[in-house]
């Protein structure tokens, strides 16, 4: 197995065990548990955000003293304890903690992906990695989507973490056993010493902010708007869904990688804007094919501004990448914390509302990312008159 197939892969099971039965867990807690299972969800899912919101800058921080093969090893013994720990869960309480706990160690995987992109040299390998990354990402939610639906209806749910446990302790043997991940191997697996750069960050984390909470905001309510304007059956429904994961993958095998060479910032105003563009006519038209066509385009254009938004990233702060990366995660919580609010109260006044607030987020984020490339000058200085 070579450096990039383990990344990925470990990527790709951290994603699939995170999010497998998270569909299902309102059924779940009430069955399960005894609980009032929407309530217990949204504590539940507030909670998961707040500790990876903490933990993802602080594994951030130990990568400048310790090694990722260090990390890596250590995170996956932990996580394989925890899914063990968990998979024997009988209440929700119990079932909280201990899924939080496993976060604390698996937020620290994510940085896996900064990590292997800022090791490259050339910006087409950069922009390679992303692309790969984003396919996996999807990859993972479509599969964890019909794997989940199956594993919902056995007997006992939570024996599925006992099979990710025995994977991450495989992973971990695998790391042991070979030279994957260490210093010898990889000149950039070195602790991270950052360089301070001149352009700040913040309107970039900003134009993070609200470039998720504009994509999410759309998401709790969007079933229930598609079924409402357009009484289509669940399958339709949920294709509807989860196109922009399947827009993901088909661009991914389509569009060359040539395409994120250079003018990466263009690219990223382009497809913000039609994303936009898209949201604002789902929310307005009636005609279901149409519909179909704004779904089609706006999922091209979401994975086309994940990749080039990732790409800023590592071609703004190259050695430094999986640091702010780490901030970068931490903002993006952030913003996934607000959507639940947030899309409840602007689907008070419609079910097509979520949309075209998505659509007004996405231009603050054009602006956000536009004001980082070239700050506002304040005041200028005059050279005094001499004489």
């Amino acid at each position: 197995m070579t450096r990039n197939q383990f990344v990925f892969v470990c990527l790709f099971l951290t994603m699939l065990s995170e999010v497998l039965l998270s569909p299902f867990y309102p059924q779940y807690f009430s069955e399960a548990f005894g609980v009032q299972g929407v309530e217990m969800t949204s504590i539940f899912i507030i909670c998961c955000r707040l500790v990876v919101i903490i933990m993802t800058p602080f594994w951030g921080v130990i990568l400048k003293k310790w090694s990722m093969r260090q990390v890596v090893i250590g995170s996956l013994f932990m996580t394989a304890v925890f899914k063990v720990i968990l998979s024997e869960s009988t209440t929700f309480l119990s079932f909280l903690i201990t899924s939080l706990l496993l976060l604390v160690f698996q937020s620290s995987l994510y940085l896996l992906y900064p990590y292997l992109v800022e090791s490259m040299e050339q910006q087409e390998e950069k922009a390679k990695k992303t692309t790969i990354y984003m396919l996996v990402i999807h990859t993972a939610i479509i599969v964890s989507s019909l794997l989940g639906s199956f594993v919902i209806t056995w007997e006992m749910p939570l024996k599925v973490y006992l099979i990710f446990a025995c994977m991450d302790l495989t992973l971990m043997v695998i790391l042991l056993a070979t030279k994957l991940l260490s210093p010898d191997a990889v000149k950039k697996d070195q602790p991270i010493h950052i360089k301070v750069k001149k352009q700040p960050i913040y309107f970039y984390m900003i134009a993070t902010f609200f470039f998720h909470l504009g994509h999410n905001v759309i998401r709790p309510y969007f079933t229930l708007f598609v079924e409402d304007r357009y009484e289509v059956g669940n399958q339709m429904n949920a294709l509807l869904y989860v196109m922009p994961s399947m827009m993901a993958i088909i661009f991914k095998l389509c569009v060359p990688i040539r395409v994120f060479r250079g003018q990466d910032t263009l690219l990223l105003y382009i497809v913000t804007i039609l994303s936009a563009c898209s949201l604002t006519m789902q929310a307005s038209i009636d005609s279901l094919g149409i519909f179909i066509i704004s779904r089609i385009v706006y999922g091209g254009c979401f994975y086309l501004s994940m990749v080039v938004l990732d790409i800023y990233l590592f071609r703004q702060f190259h050695e430094a990448a999986t640091y702010y990366y780490s901030w970068l995660i931490a903002v993006q919580n952030v913003a996934l914390l607000f959507v639940p609010l947030l899309a409840l109260m602007v689907s008070k006044v419609s079910l097509y509302v979520p949309l075209l607030c998505g659509a007004i987020l996405l231009v603050a984020a054009i602006i956000a990312i536009t004001i980082h490339n070239k700050p506002v000058v304040l005041y200028k200085k005059v050279k005094e008159n001499e004489g």
